[in-house]
């Protein structure tokens, strides 16, 4: 996302360079909106961190009305000191590790692929969410993102999740 969002700032500062007097401006704004929006997901990722201990409680409980236990996990990128960020479904507990399998496939990390099972590392959790009934618990990247969309949007993206987002 962080590459996307670089790409997109880049493109939007070549495409003005060439406009007339002052029209870099909306480039750097673009770059100013990009470093706020890494802040907010930095932010996020330390949340997700603290409130770790209730999603193990959570996922230790065994309730049938909680489900769908996922956290997000930053991976290193080669040749890069970014980090991709990767979902991880069907998280569960063996001997006090968190495990889990890779639910997308990875665009720059080489260091797992598509359906890997993986042992969670706590420490680069950036989000982590699971259902109680029809309503999301933490998904803290998720409920950023939805924050950005207009209401047709945020409409849309509510009936693709199929869940209640408090606003």
């Amino acid at each position: 996302m962080k590459y996307t969002l670089l790409v997109a700032a880049f493109a939007t500062f070549l495409f003005s360079c060439g406009k007339g007097e002052g029209s870099g401006v909306s480039a750097y704004k673009g770059i100013d909106k990009q470093k706020q929006e890494v802040e907010d997901l930095d932010s996020i990722g330390k949340e997700a961190r603290q409130t770790l201990d209730d999603f193990k409680l959570a996922l230790s409980m065994k309730d049938t009305t909680t489900t769908n236990f996922i956290v997000k996990e930053m991976y290193d990128i080669p040749n890069s000191d970014r980090k991709e960020h990767i979902w991880v479904r069907d998280v569960y507990s063996e001997n006090d590790t968190l495990k889990g399998i890779i639910d997308n496939v990875p665009q720059y990390t080489k260091l797992v692929k598509h359906n890997d099972t993986v042992a969670i590392d706590q420490n680069k959790i950036s989000d982590c969410m699971y259902y109680k009934g029809d309503k999301m618990i933490g998904g803290f990247t998720i409920k950023y993102m939805r924050s950005k969309l207009d209401d047709k949007q945020r409409a849309e993206f509510d009936k693709q999740y199929k869940i209640k987002f408090e606003d």
